[in-house]
């Protein structure tokens, strides 16, 4: 039983808001999604997780990493 009691937590852990997603570095969560051209996720971020979205610091992370994107060469 208790072998299943800490996966189980650390599972629940996991949904409860944290992890690389949410802050504190927004800047950096905004250039990753720039880059991959992801479109503007502040709102997303702001529904799901637990500590409140830095929109300034998201925003211009997100306009320097799509800037960075790499151009397609087809």
């Amino acid at each position: 039983m208790r072998r299943l009691a800490i996966p189980a937590v650390l599972a629940l852990a996991g949904c409860a808001g944290g992890g690389v997603d949410c802050g504190p570095d927004w800047r950096s969560v905004g250039q990753r999604d720039g880059r991959i051209n992801a479109g503007s996720q502040a709102q997303n971020y702001a529904a799901r997780c637990a500590t409140p979205v830095d929109a300034a610091a998201y925003e211009e992370g997100y306009r320097e990493g799509f800037a960075q994107r790499p151009i397609p060469n087809w």
